[in-house]
């Protein structure tokens, strides 16, 4: 086993952030914000997710939810790819290497989708930075974030599954009829067209379009703003949005309540506070 799948297994909670990852994966925090970047080199082909880009994410996913200095996230890739989709080359993760398809309803079930709803129920905001091809798993992956801008010089962001003869599975036609309106989810999942960056845009699949070398600092800015915030107000205040949706609307009015009045008391809930009576900025902890 190399040095780094060695580092790979040490205990989650003993565990130091590491630099990279197994299956070409760049992780880095600067001041509260988490940077996650799919950095596959030109010689190895596009990024892509394999059965080790999976493993490598949830890892990363947990190691952060336990982690109360990340205040947020941006998920972005290097070159011209953010993800091109499933990595077909990894016998792994490809029914023809398993008994049927039982088992690879497992495999999508435990591996795949584990890693999915990690994404999905972060209890942080997410941003998708996407820098180039956006396909297949790599569109579903960008859907379970919070948020999508767009570099317009990306040319195929798309869900070419049906082309192949099956579907996004990747919890990908769930949440594409949650981010866009019905008629643009289906007709993204239906056609199997690649879109531009613009015409993503118009579909609502993303929500800003910006130069390439004004990508990342654009996203920075973005979650700047969020994340200036008080991080458990902001945290609950994303419980909240998504929560609220599987609700009543009763019930989800009893839930803002109950957790204004908890946040209310919080250190961060008191600072809040008295930073804006001694006009200076608050000091959040957290707490």
């Amino acid at each position: 086993m190399s040095e780094e799948g060695k580092q790979f297994q040490v205990m989650l909670e003993d565990e130091p952030y590491l630099v990279t990852y197994p299956g070409y994966i760049k992780f880095e925090i600067e001041a509260h914000l988490a940077i996650i970047t799919f950095n596959k080199p030109p010689e190895a082909g596009l990024n892509t997710l394999s059965y080790d880009v999976f493993l490598s994410l949830n890892r990363i996913f947990d190691k952060m939810n336990m982690d109360d200095n990340i205040w947020g996230v941006i998920i972005t890739g290097e070159g011209r790819c953010f993800l091109a989709g499933a990595d077909l080359s990894d016998k792994r993760m490809q029914s023809a290497n398993f008994s049927g398809p039982n088992t690879m309803h497992k495999v999508r079930k435990h591996i795949v989708h584990d890693c999915m709803k990690r994404i999905l129920n972060f209890e942080r905001p997410i941003l998708a930075a996407i820098n180039g091809h956006c396909l297949g798993g790599g569109a579903e992956l960008a859907s379970c974030c919070d948020f999508r801008i767009a570099s317009n010089s990306v040319k195929h962001i798309g869900y070419p599954e049906v082309e192949l003869g099956g579907i996004p599975a990747y919890l990908g036609v769930t949440q594409a009829m949650r981010i866009m309106s019905a008629a643009a989810a289906k007709e993204m999942l239906m056609t199997a067209k690649h879109y531009t960056a613009e015409e993503a845009k118009e579909l609502g699949f993303v929500s800003k379009v910006v130069a390439p070398e004004e990508l990342m600092a654009v996203s920075k800015a973005f979650m700047g703003d969020i994340i200036r915030n008080a991080p458990l107000a902001i945290k609950y205040c994303k419980i909240c949005a998504d929560r609220g949706m599987e609700m009543s609307q009763e019930s989800a009015f009893d839930m803002e309540c109950l957790i204004a009045a908890l946040l209310a008391g919080t250190d961060d809930g008191i600072e809040g506070k008295k930073a804006r009576s001694e006009k200076r900025k608050p000091e959040w902890k957290a707490k």
